[in-house]
């Protein structure tokens, strides 16, 4: 049989049947699955990721109250999902992500929670960050793994501080000044003030946490490792297979972020929350 052997992002390759082997019927398949923006694999990872998120907020770990700000963890599967499956399931779960906080700052807000009730600054830059430390994922080719997710993971971290902030400061400069008693020209320098002291300990953080369990998961799922059949591959066997492939991938890689992702958390989040605390 003649098969084309093409490259992937991952340094593998992909064996897809030409269409001299191919079926007009597995051509069809092939075709509705490019067209298609997302594929059911990345739909069931993208609604793990969402639950994980959703779970570290209600538990109050991915949310460390300082002044009049919090310091998120929430971000933190939002960059597994981006490293590791992408910017597509990156940004995905990122708008989750955003709605959450949306919807902590409606129910329970804080003085600063009027100006997260605006999407434009609670729910787009959480879409946006992931995408962009995904390109600095790319841009490091050439590193290690662990540096190149540790360095993507950080700067991903601090593009979604920029954002936020830089948001805040167009949009609501004034109401800024009001909430936080004030003056016009002290604005600039007291969001400066919060962008660091409250992004350089998550931009910390996410390194700390996403490098191991990133690198944990394109381990199990052999993502940069030269293989000729993964879950993704485009091959002649049937449908059902591919299904089953698919769902045994996503069920491990789910596996391993649950069992690698909340004892992290869990064991580091309450030392951040007393540094802070001291600090404040």
């Amino acid at each position: 049989m003649n098969n084309i052997e093409r490259p992937l992002d991952d340094n593998s390759t992909v064996s897809i049947p030409s269409n001299e082997t191919t079926s007009p019927v597995e051509r069809k398949k092939v075709k509705k699955e490019k067209k298609s923006g997302i594929t059911i694999r990345e739909l069931t990872i993208i609604g793990l990721l969402a639950g994980i998120t959703i779970a570290l907020g209600v538990s109050g770990y991915g949310i460390i109250p300082l002044g009049p700000l919090n310091v998120t963890t929430l971000h933190v599967p939002t960059l597994i999902g981006a490293i590791v499956e992408g910017p597509k399931v990156g940004a995905f779960v990122g708008f989750i992500f955003g709605c959450y906080s949306l919807w902590q700052n409606i129910t329970a807000p804080n003085i600063l929670s009027p100006l997260f009730i605006n999407p434009i600054i609670s729910v787009l830059p959480r879409i946006l960050f992931p995408v962009l430390a995904y390109l600095v994922y790319l841009l490091l080719w050439k590193a290690p793994q662990g540096p190149r997710i540790l360095v993507s993971a950080f700067m991903g971290t601090v593009f979604h501080t920029i954002m936020v902030m830089g948001l805040i400061f167009l949009l609501y400069a004034d109401m800024f000044a009001v909430k936080m008693n004030l003056s016009p020209d002290q604005v600039l320098g007291s969001i400066v003030f919060l962008s660091v002291t409250h992004g350089i300990p998550e931009a910390v953080f996410a390194a700390v946490i996403v490098t191991p369990v990133a690198m944990a998961l394109r381990k199990v799922l052999r993502k940069d490792t030269p293989k000729k059949s993964k879950s993704e591959d485009v091959t002649t066997t049937t449908a059902t297979t591919g299904a089953a492939n698919t769902n045994k991938s996503a069920t491990v890689e789910v596996t391993v972020v649950f069992f690698l992702l909340f004892p992290a958390i869990y064991t580091i989040n309450p030392g951040i929350s007393y540094i802070l605390s001291k600090k404040e």
